[in-house]
């Protein structure tokens, strides 16, 4: 039976079409850090030896090879990859995902978060809540009850503002005597603003697929969970969070695995079509948990390649020409602008499939960008949707609480977030 793969952990998937988190997690990658002279994953003693090489002429000069960032490759680099070695470097030069040189100071006690809330999820989920000293305008005035990471931190609300998201407040961000600033790489020209007007260093990392920077356009099948690596390895370096870093992106794989070692078994032909949006004349182009889980995103052969956008207008003449199995509705908190009952309503697509069979059903999506926790565990939800028969032992509450557990160490998010966002709920 398929269902008896639910149980099988850690098993890498055959290359193929799907590619996971589990996989990505396990492949190289290159450690962003000046000093990583032989650009590996990790700085070590191969570091000092590849640098020796060059200052020789037997070794090719590479990107990272300047470990103390003065523009010149000597014996200075060598001292300075000792340091790091050491754990002794009183700074490190990193490329933030807005692929800007920033050098920070080590170590790291004090962030100011100055734009969305990608650096404070990933901030609380390396386990660093405790660094944080001030926050954007939009944590004080959310509503916490659309917010899964400000119910399992509701002090960030108390924390003294940086300023509105597109406006930073400089004298305040001073005043917080922050050691660094995360902002968002959708915003490199507010970092380079904050950081030339207060002299604070500031990182910029992302994992909210709604911005797509330039690597994506030449790659569109890198997804928010490989993102949300890269902003986690960065994030850690920074912080000094690197195990913590490197556990939670292998327990992303691990919990994957669960749903994609039985829905990468699933012919594409008994794969629901699915439609998933935010109002009546918008589509979501792409959503990682709906290919995860076994679902084809009707939409996704409109994804932008550029843009800044994963929603996109169409006309109800498109719904109906794709015919999707079933619905997805953006559910933000109790109260919906665009519900179940619109759609079930609405005459003009009372022969649409899902319509018909009452395949409709809110979903957490993104809600001010892209929260890994979340993503994951609607995998397992949505998994159950597409394919009840196959996820049929699957206790989706108790998977998605688990989850949400581990990412914010706080016991019941799951159940708070299905009552408070109105998804379905299996008896």
């Amino acid at each position: 039976m398929k269902t008896s793969r639910i149980a099988v952990l850690m098993v890498l998937l055959a290359p193929s079409m799907l590619l996971t988190a589990a996989s990505v997690a396990t492949e190289d990658f290159v450690i962003k850090v000046f000093g990583n002279a032989n650009m590996d994953e990790t700085i070590g003693e191969e570091d000092i030896e590849y640098v020796q090489g060059i200052i020789d002429g037997t070794n090719v000069e590479t990107d990272l090879a300047d470990a103390n960032y003065d523009g010149k490759i000597d014996e200075e680099d060598i001292a300075q990859i000792e340091l790091v070695i050491n754990g002794r470097e009183k700074e490190i030069t990193i490329i933030d995902m807005a692929d800007r040189n920033v050098t920070v100071p080590r170590p790291i006690e004090r962030v100011a978060c100055i734009s969305t809330l990608d650096e404070v999820r990933t901030m609380l989920q390396l386990e660093a809540a405790d660094k944080i000293v001030g926050v954007t305008d939009y944590i004080a005035k959310s509503d916490p009850a659309r917010l899964v990471c400000v119910q399992a931190y509701p002090e960030l609300k108390d924390l003294p503002s940086t300023g509105a998201d597109d406006l930073p407040n400089m004298e305040q961000i001073l005043s917080l005597k922050p050691d660094i600033a995360f902002c968002s790489a959708q915003f490199p020209s507010t970092a380079d603003s904050v950081q030339e007007k207060t002299g604070i260093p500031v990182v910029c990392i992302t994992h909210s697929p709604s911005y797509v920077p330039a690597y994506m356009r030449d790659d569109p099948t890198r997804t928010p969970f490989e993102q949300q690596f890269e902003a986690y390895r960065i994030a850690g370096k920074v912080l000094g969070k690197e195990d913590e870093a490197e556990n939670l992106i292998s327990y992303i794989g691990e919990e994957l695995d669960k749903v994609t070692d039985v829905t990468s078994e699933i012919p594409e032909g008994e794969k629901p079509k699915v439609f998933f949006t935010r109002s009546s004349d918008t589509a979501v182009t792409f959503y990682d948990p709906i290919l995860l889980s076994g679902g084809i995103n009707v939409a996704s052969e409109m994804m932008p390649l550029t843009g800044s956008t994963s929603n996109l207008k169409i006309s109800k003449e498109q719904i109906i020409l794709w015919d999707p199995d079933l619905i997805l509705i953006h559910g933000f908190g109790k109260t919906h602008t665009y519900s179940v009952e619109n759609l079930l309503d609405d005459s003009d697509l009372q022969l649409v499939s899902a319509v018909k069979n009452r395949a409709i059903y809110y979903t957490k999506g993104w809600y001010v960008g892209w929260d890994p926790a979340t993503g994951l565990a609607e995998c397992f939800y949505l998994a159950k949707l597409f394919h009840p028969d196959e996820f049929e032992d699957l206790d989706v509450e108790a998977e998605g609480n688990a989850i949400l557990e581990r990412f914010y160490g706080v016991e019941g998010l799951y159940t708070w977030m299905l009552e408070n966002s109105d998804l379905h709920r299996w008896e």
